[in-house]
């Protein structure tokens, strides 16, 4: 009889423990809206992987952009991904990236959002993203003035 309680016993803890694991990927239907949502989330992914290029421009050329760097953490910070497409780096628009892996990941927490909610909080996420790169443009244009006017 203890021949068979402990195997059954370590199978039903086995199934049990895959069961109630700690993923919590909620199985939802990939409506218009989610698949909208994760083109504009692949659009930020895309402009936050040129901001890492802009940090390092800014870097090399002593450029101090603290408070522009504190708003890239925040944005870091809330960035999410959308349901059905975690961890996917697949890109559903035309990308000149085809087959690479992305540099930067998002690890942050999703959030109980309607898809309608999905969809307008990657909208404000995108332009957010566009904000803070056209301020690190901005701050490298004087340098690249400067360059321009030094080697005319």
């Amino acid at each position: 009889m203890r021949k068979l309680i402990l195997p059954s016993l370590l199978v039903f803890t086995l199934a049990l423990f895959t069961f109630c694991s700690g993923h919590k990927h909620e199985h939802r239907e990939i409506t218009a809206e989610l698949r909208e949502a994760n083109k504009i989330h692949q659009k930020s992914l895309d402009v936050r992987e040129e901001i890492m290029d802009l940090e390092k421009s800014l870097k090399e050329a002593g450029i101090d952009y603290a408070e522009i760097k504190e708003e890239l953490k925040i944005w870091d910070k809330d960035i999410i991904e959308v349901p059905g497409f975690e961890h996917s780096h697949d890109h559903d628009h035309d990308h000149e990236h085809e087959g690479e892996h992305r540099k930067y990941h998002v690890h942050n927490p999703m959030k109980p959002f309607s898809d309608a909610e999905h969809l307008e909080y990657q909208k404000i996420m995108y332009a957010e993203i566009q904000e803070i790169a056209e301020k690190m443009n901005l701050l490298l244009v004087p340098k690249v003035m400067e360059e321009t006017e030094n080697n005319g």
